[in-house]
C-alpha cells in the first residue's frame, strides 16, 4: 500500500473554498447554450486557478502554461468576434 501525502500534493492557492462558490455562482448558465455550458465552467476554473495560484513551482508547469496559453487564446479570438468592420 502506497501512502500518499494529499497536502504535500495540493496546489498553493489563496481561493476559499466560499470564493469559488461566488466565481462560480456568477456564471449566467441559465442564458448560454446547453453546449456551451461546459466549456463556460471549465473557463471560469481555469480564470480562478490562473488568479488564485501562489507557487511558482506550480506556475512553471507546462499543464498551467498550456491551460494559460488556451485561455489567453479563447479570450482574443472571443474579443476578435465583438469587433465589427
Amino acid at each position: 500500500m502506497k501512502v500518499r501525502n494529499k497536502e504535500a500534493e495540493r496546489i498553493k492557492s489563496t481561493c476559499t473554498p466560499k470564493e469559488l462558490g461566488e466565481a462560480m455562482q456568477a456564471l449566467d448558465l441559465e442564458s448560454m447554450d446547453p453546449e456551451n455550458r461546459a466549456i463556460a465552467i471549465r473557463e471560469r476554473i481555469v480564470e480562478v486557478m490562473m488568479a488564485t495560484t501562489t507557487d511558482p513551482r506550480e506556475r512553471r508547469k507546462e499543464l498551467f502554461q498550456k491551460a494559460a496559453w488556451t485561455y489567453g487564446q479563447r479570450r482574443r479570438a472571443h474579443r476578435k468576434s465583438n469587433i465589427i468592420i
